[in-house]
């Protein structure tokens, strides 16, 4: 065999090889691990379920999305095959991470817990990367943690062009006002809840969500009571 023909046959196998990688490439909605749990014309929501050993395929993100952990963690290989931890995948989910689109994204679940997580997906095309002189957003900023003191009530803000992502956790009785202005807020609960939402000077019925469900409420964010004995944690991403 000829050294032509030996590069010939070269750049074939690895043209095979890449096209066969491409073709593995996945939506949310073709990817098992995936559930498509909510959708309207401002987000979706899926949920993400990893036992133990389990490994998602190769995942397209075409939009900018916001993923909330909900229990375990997971190793991720961003754009390839190679596997890290996500250090940043907090197992008790005080932490909310926005990411923006990426051509190839695959989870592993390395641990003997099972992991859990929900994505929400901004139908909007973000901005924020090209508004860094914008004193009201910051555009490189990607986590959302919680208040200085986890035990006391607290809301956190991350402000994008597209969604402004609130966490937000209520001791028993207490009450905030979200102050953001927007189409919708999707509630996101990280824990039990019952809560007694208020919009436009009204009351609203009694909130009640099991951890890990989702609630769209229209118009723009609320005020919000937690009418339970323990503390109540959510997150509320307000859509623009």
């Amino acid at each position: 065999m000829n050294n032509l023909t030996t590069w010939v046959l070269a750049v074939g196998i690895c043209a095979g090889v890449q096209a066969v990688a491409q073709e593995q490439v996945l939506t949310m909605d073709d990817e098992p691990h995936h559930s498509r749990v909510f959708s309207n014309e401002y987000c979706r929501v899926y949920n993400v379920s990893l036992r133990r050993l389990e490994e998602t395929k190769p995942v397209v993100h075409e939009h900018d999305w916001v993923r909330m952990n909900l229990g375990g963690s997971v190793e991720q290989a961003w754009g390839g095959t190679v596997f890290s931890k996500a250090g940043y995948d907090d197992p008790e989910g005080y932490f909310v991470s926005f990411f923006y689109p990426v051509s190839r994204l695959s989870l592993r679940n390395p641990h003997i817990e099972p992991y859990r997580a929900l994505i929400v997906v901004i139908m909007r095309e973000d901005d924020s990367r090209n508004r860094w002189r914008d004193p009201s957003i910051d555009p490189f900023a990607q986590k959302l943690g919680p208040g200085v003191d986890p035990h006391i009530s607290y809301v956190t803000t991350l402000t994008k062009t597209s969604v402004e992502i609130m966490n937000v956790q209520l001791l028993s009785g207490d009450s905030k006002e979200l102050h953001s202005p927007g189409v919708g807020a999707l509630v996101v609960a990280m824990s039990e809840l019952k809560l007694s939402p208020k919009q436009q000077d009204r009351e609203s019925e009694e909130l009640q969500l099991a951890k890990g469900d989702v609630h769209w409420l229209p118009g723009p964010a609320h005020a919000f009571k937690n009418l339970e004995k323990e503390p109540a944690r959510f997150v509320v991403a307000e859509m623009k």
